[in-house]
């Protein structure tokens, strides 16, 4: 696990990996007794119930909160995540004339990524989630105040916080895999490969469920309205096997899969929006990051080809919003706007019941039971799309075909279509909307990172 020695402000311990990251030496100061506020070390041992309480306020706050950040520049955890990769899977392009980044380099017009690019954001922001996880860990193991299933509860909480945003992180690096091993933040561990990292994750998710299966039957700490119905050891369990059948998928372990989809909340007849969100509101709370108006002059547009390919009357166009004037950007034109999020308090889900029946149908194709499969995609197509049942080939590779136009529509602008087009080696059929455009496969390593522990 990542645990954190040094004392920091609590309000910054989540930052630390973009600090030590940032310089190629590190001063090593003398301690400071609460100059300003609480230190990280009255946390790390003997913490009270009520610092575990507000270390796991924090470690939600954290998660939600990397999804905010200034219009038009998506420098943070989510919203940048799905900027980022909605670009390379060629969903969307971001339109700012004054930084046109988006598009001479994340369409690949210069031929290259920048490493030390605002557009990296997303790394220090999800790692910024999996440390403050860490901290509240450490802070479990080393205090008397809880029992034993109140300690379980916490680290299956925490092991689940980390392995899901080490995944979004891995999701981005592809073929460049990420560290696994920060126990020693001085000295972090080496690279490992994409499928290394996919078995530490899956590792931790299976620690996890051992964890929560012995935590009672309440945790000690409150989760947010957002999770309510996944705030108990239990049901917080059913998440941590929805986040593992997408690691296995990832891994093409299609029995896993479905073992996974079993003991989550999976429902093939059940509602497509079921599932944990992220909840906004007005001051002092936050509103939607992700949300934008309609026909403004920065803006996050679709592809073209989204609708023009979007089978007649699917529903799931409306996701997108014409533009009353197309906008270009340095020959890329887009007619629509993402309308994913209509207000600016919609809620942002994490990983729904509709990702779920995907999941199922992809491990139904594989395993060569097609009319399993049909009747979950069938069911996307008729719920989510409000179009007709699958009258295609019964075959392999149509059903295959099939899958990830259901996933295209269904999952648009969440961070999928490009990791989906990468596994099934297709990255060659996405869209080329301008001559010259590369097609990457991976995200560079930020630059922050490989100064990192020299």
């Amino acid at each position: 696990m990542a645990y954190l020695k040094n004392k920091l402000i609590p309000a910054v311990a989540g930052m630390i990996l973009i600090a030590t990251t940032a310089c190629n030496k590190i001063i090593n100061t003398p301690d400071v007794t609460n100059p300003n506020g609480a230190e990280l070390s009255t946390v790390l041992t003997n913490a009270s119930r009520a610092q575990l309480q507000q270390l796991a306020t924090g470690t939600f706050s954290v998660m939600r909160t990397g999804y905010n950040t200034n219009p038009g520049n998506g420098t943070s955890s989510y919203e940048s995540y799905c900027k980022v990769a909605g670009t390379l899977g060629r969903e969307v392009y971001v339109i700012n004339s004054s930084e046109t980044r988006w598009v001479n380099e994340l369409a690949g017009l210069n031929g290259v990524l920048d490493p030390g690019a605002f557009y990296n954001g997303y790394y220090f922001s999800f790692n910024s989630a999996r440390q403050t996880a860490a901290i509240f860990q450490q802070s479990a193991l080393n205090t008397s105040v809880i029992n034993s299933q109140e300690k379980s509860g916490i680290l299956g909480f925490t092991n689940t916080i980390i392995a899901f945003e080490m995944l979004h992180i891995l999701n981005m690096q592809g073929k460049n895999g990420i560290r696994v091993d920060l126990k020693d933040y001085l000295n972090p561990g080496p690279f490992v490969s994409y499928d290394s990292g996919l078995a530490v994750i899956k590792g931790l998710l299976d620690t996890a469920s051992t964890q929560l299966q012995a935590a009672g039957s309440a945790f000690m700490f409150t989760c947010p309205p957002g999770f309510s119905g996944f705030d108990q050891p239990s049901t917080f369990l059913q998440f941590n096997r929805a986040i593992a059948a997408r690691v296995a998928l990832y891994q093409r372990d299609w029995q896993g899969a479905l073992s996974a989809l079993e003991a989550s909340y999976f429902n093939i007849d059940g509602p497509l929006s079921n599932g944990p969100v992220f909840n906004w509101g007005v001051a002092p709370d936050l509103l939607n990051p992700l949300y934008q108006p309609l026909n403004n002059a920065i803006s996050v547009v679709a592809n073209n080809a989204f609708v023009a390919e979007a089978e007649p009357g699917d529903a799931r166009l409306n996701k997108v919003a014409q533009r009353s004037s197309a906008l270009n950007l340095v020959g890329i034109s887009g007619n629509y706007d993402v309308n994913l999020y209509p207000t600016n308090l919609t809620p942002v889900s994490i990983i729904r019941n509709e990702e779920l029946i995907l999941i199922y149908a992809e491990c139904m194709i594989q395993l060569g039971q097609y009319s399993n499969a049909m009747q979950a995609l069938n069911i996307i197509r008729t719920k989510a799309g409000h179009l007709g049942n699958y009258a295609g080939q019964q075959t392999k590779d149509a059903l295959i075909d099939e899958l990830l136009k259901q996933r295209r529509y269904s999952l648009f602008y969440e961070g999928h279509r490009w990791v989906d087009m990468r596994r099934y080696g297709r990255l060659s059929q996405l869209p080329i909307d301008q001559p010259g455009q590369t097609i990457f496969d991976a995200m560079q390593r930020p630059l922050a990172e490989l100064n990192w522990g020299k």
